[in-house]
């Protein structure tokens, strides 16, 4: 007996999936992320490929490049200049501080413009939108561990032995990894339907890096103003990076606490921003 038109629409409605925009207040559908984590490895190993593909010495450029800017600098700021480093070699205390930096850096980077230049992906297919910011914070994980064991093996190699503050390096790690995925997830969205970010924000991670303590210590600022100086995040990572390797100076308490609630405010900022943009990125992008 053939079908009316009201149950041939019941039957097919039966095998429809619906996307609709997400509620802007809604929390993370993490199940939904989870689902799709498959999609996300390969476009993490995608963009690890693309880096790396046509080149002769692949991984190792990871290495060379921040390598021969400690050389540069440790000829002009420590041998010339002259930088106190309070008994650490000059090279080990710019090392710290770039290993984070470079990792930040190059993230937020990636991750702004990522929505533009997936646009083609955003629009043909249904996935998860805060999939494609956290690419970056993925694939540059590699680089992060690569440069992060080159930093171990130098500061062994300079005659610092490993010591039990060693055990504290995960937390400014993590530090690192929280303030780039907060800001990275908000400049993702913000960059949308405000392309200016992705001109302007070379400019501030150019004036942050000079403001932050990576070719010097925070010894070297005077003691009225470190206060507010520590009010800079990655003060904290960049002190908490030195006091596990080489616990030379007092611990930063203050630093620390400083990025540890900035990265907390900027991650709930972050994904809030994120998830107010998101049900119109496809449709802009």
């Amino acid at each position: 007996m053939p079908m009316d038109n009201k149950d041939q629409e019941g039957v097919l409605s039966s095998f429809v999936t619906r996307i609709e925009p997400p509620n802007a207040w809604k929390p993370l559908d993490w199940p939904e992320v989870w689902r799709f984590r498959e999609l996300f490895l390969i476009l993490v190993w995608r963009d690890i490929r693309v880096l790396f593909s046509r080149t002769v010495l692949g991984f190792l450029w990871v290495v060379l490049s921040p390598l021969s800017m400690v050389l540069v600098l440790t000829i002009v700021l420590g041998i010339l200049v002259k930088v106190p480093t309070g008994g650490v070699p000059y090279p080990l205390v710019l090392l710290s501080g770039l290993v984070p930096w470079l990792y930040f850096n190059s993230t937020v980077t990636k991750a702004c413009s990522s929505m533009v230049t997936n646009a083609y992906l955003l629009t043909k297919v249904y996935l998860p939108r805060i999939l494609i910011p956290a690419v970056p914070l993925a694939a540059s994980l590699v680089d992060f561990a690569i440069l992060l064991a080159v930093l171990l093996v130098m500061t062994v190699l300079f005659g610092i032995r490993p010591v039990g503050t060693w055990l504290f390096l995960p937390v400014p790690v993590f530090i690192t990894i929280g303030l780039s995925c907060g800001i990275s997830l908000a400049l993702s969205a913000l960059n949308v339907k405000h392309r200016d970010i992705a001109y302007v924000l070379p400019v501030i991670l150019q004036i942050l890096m000079y403001a932050s303590p990576l070719f010097y210590p925070l010894s070297l600022i005077p003691p009225r103003f470190r206060v507010v100086y520590s009010l800079n995040p990655f003060v904290g990572v960049c002190e908490g990076m030195r006091w596990a390797l080489f616990a030379k100076e007092q611990f930063p308490t203050f630093p620390l606490m400083v990025s540890l609630v900035a990265m907390a405010v900027l991650l709930l900022a972050g994904v809030l921003i994120f998830k107010r943009v998101e049900d119109s990125i496809a449709d802009i992008v």
